[in-house]
C-alpha cells in the first residue's frame, strides 16, 4: 500500500472529522453529498479546514465544483502544486 502525503493525511482526518465517519479508504468517486452526506455548511466547514491546515486559498466557484472525493483532492493537488509533500 503506498503511503499517504500529508495531503491525504489531511483531506481524510478533515473529512472524517466533517462527515463523523472512521474513513479508512476514500475512493475517488464517492460523492460528497450523496455518498458522505456533506451539505453545504459541512462542505464550507471541510474548505475552511483544509485552508488552515494547508495553508491555501480555495476559492469559492472551486468549491461549487466540488462533487467527489476525487474532485476535491485534484483541486488540492493543484493549489498544493504538489509541493514537497513528504509522506
Amino acid at each position: 500500500m503506498p503511503q499517504r502525503t500529508t495531503t491525504e493525511h489531511h483531506l481524510r482526518d478533515a473529512l472524517s472529522r466533517v462527515t463523523h465517519l472512521s474513513v479508512d479508504t476514500i475512493p475517488d468517486d464517492w460523492q460528497l453529498e450523496q455518498d458522505l452526506q456533506i451539505d453545504s455548511l459541512a462542505l464550507a466547514e471541510l474548505v475552511t479546514d483544509l485552508e488552515a491546515r494547508l495553508s491555501v486559498v480555495i476559492p469559492d466557484e472551486e468549491t461549487g465544483r466540488l462533487r467527489t472525493t476525487g474532485d476535491l483532492r485534484a483541486l488540492l493537488a493543484r493549489l498544493t502544486h504538489t509541493r514537497t509533500d513528504a509522506p
